[in-house]
Parts: C-alpha cells; structure tokens; sequence
C-alpha cells in the first residue's frame, strides 16, 4: 500500500514532545563476568506528543489524520516544534551538500557549500539526507573550514548510499514516522472539553 502524503498536522501544536531513541541491542552476562553486547537492528526514534486540553473542534482534525492513517499502516512526516531544528548559533546560509559519495553503514560524511566558519550543526543536532527518509543525528559540534568544508559525525550509522553532491535538511527536519498503535484514545470531559497524547516511531 502507498505511503500516506502529506505532512501531520502542526496546528494545534503539542504542549511536549518527547523523542526516545531506539537502539535494538542485548546483553549477556557469562560466567567469567565478561558482559557480551550484541546490537541486532537499525537504530531509529520514536515520538510522544502530548497536547494541552482544548475543544473538539480544535481537537477533531488530529483525530481525522489518525483515522486516515489508519493507525500504523501509511507513514506520514512531521516537523517536530523545536526538535526538529538546529540550535547552531552561525548556520550556514547555504544549502550544504555532501563532498564525495559515502557507502551505507558510514558514520561520518565531508561537506562543502558550508561557507567559512560556520557551525554546521551543534552536537544533538538532526539532519537528514535528501536521498533518504532516515533522519540521523550529530554527535558533536561541526564546524567548516575557511573553505567551506566539514566533516560531520553522527550516530545511526546511513541506511543507504548517498551519492556525491547529495544535499542536506540541517533545519526543520521532516521525520518519516508511522503510529505506534492500532488504537487511539481520546478522553472529553464536560463541557466538550478533550485530552490527547499520540506516539509514534520512525521508519523508512
């Protein structure tokens, strides 16, 4: 089945947004005392938005957008308030682009059209590539050089090959997410007055 279009609505916005990031591993204590660590699968996010009360026609189009997803069956994109964007005190005013092709399971890329500088991203910074919907995130600060190139570090090694000269979203960066649960409660009060939290979490 398609990917559902469009992007999940931004108005009204929720109260929080707590974002948890995923990474499917497994511990094992042996005998000796050595502890065995073993990671089986992609590292990814998940979501949990929560909204203040509000009426049920503020309240309804949310409703509307779950219901035509059909809980996690289509995928959506969401442009989180604040986590979605840099805290880079000197961004760059250009669109940054990658410098070389890098292969996927890479954990670092080169940059150009950075400008000279600048703070490409802060450490915890999002981003994402525009060849693919995964969304990754820097592991420390990345600065350009007088000549515009970075080299930028990130956690979640790349799902996919990125070609030479791929552009980058470093802001307002868009995840690709599905909802957590078939269900969806919804609590109104009196006075048609309703409470609402909705989870989801990152494919692609």
């Amino acid at each position: 089945m398609a990917d559902l279009a469009g992007y999940y609505p931004n108005n009204p916005a929720p109260v929080s947004v707590e974002v948890k990031t995923v990474t499917p591993s497994t511990t094992t204590n042996t005998l000796s005392g050595k502890t065995l660590r073993l990671a089986y699968g992609g590292q990814f996010y998940e979501a949990s938005l929560t909204y203040t009360s509000m009426t049920l026609r503020t309240m309804r189009p949310l409703q509307g957008f779950i219901s035509q997803a059909y809980g996690p069956t289509f995928s959506f994109e969401v442009v989180f308030p604040e986590v979605s964007y840099s805290t880079s005190i000197n961004p760059p005013s250009t669109t940054v682009r990658t410098n070389g092709a890098v292969a996927k399971g890479v954990k670092s890329v080169t940059l150009e059209n950075c400008g000279a500088g600048k703070e490409v991203l802060n450490g915890g910074d999002y981003f994402k590539f525009a060849n693919h919907s995964k969304v990754y995130q820097a592991t420390n600060q990345c600065l350009s050089d007088g000549a515009g190139n970075a080299t930028l570090y990130f956690a979640g090694s790349l799902t996919a090959n990125v070609p030479d000269n791929t552009n980058l979203t470093i802001t307002a960066v868009p995840f690709t997410m599905i909802f957590a649960s078939s269900d969806q409660t919804t609590s109104t009060g009196i006075g048609g007055i309703s409470t609402f939290e909705v989870k989801m979490r990152e494919v692609w």
